[in-house]
């Protein structure tokens, strides 16, 4: 997040981009989301459900260090130019 991170007052909000789509691991179809917010220039990319929501509730409750993504095993890096 940027230096000027701060609680959203009422009223305020914030905008997110949210792609979800399926991949095709051999056979079996998995879950992979992206998430860009507004006020980062890279976009965040995940391997599951739970580890979306266990960023954004650490994003809306907690206000963390975003480098953070809490189940790191979930997250997916992906290079910048992989998805248009």
């Amino acid at each position: 997040m940027n230096e000027d991170a701060r609680p959203l007052s009422s009223g305020e909000h914030e905008v997110y981009l949210l792609r979800v789509w399926h991949e095709f691991d051999g056979p079996h179809a998995v879950w992979r989301a992206s998430l860009l917010l507004q006020s980062e220039p890279q976009r965040r990319y995940f391997a599951t459900p739970a580890a979306l929501l266990h960023f954004l509730s650490k994003h809306f409750l907690d206000e963390p260090d975003l480098n953070d993504h809490g189940r790191g095993e979930e997250v997916l890096h992906v290079p910048p130019d992989a998805e248009a």
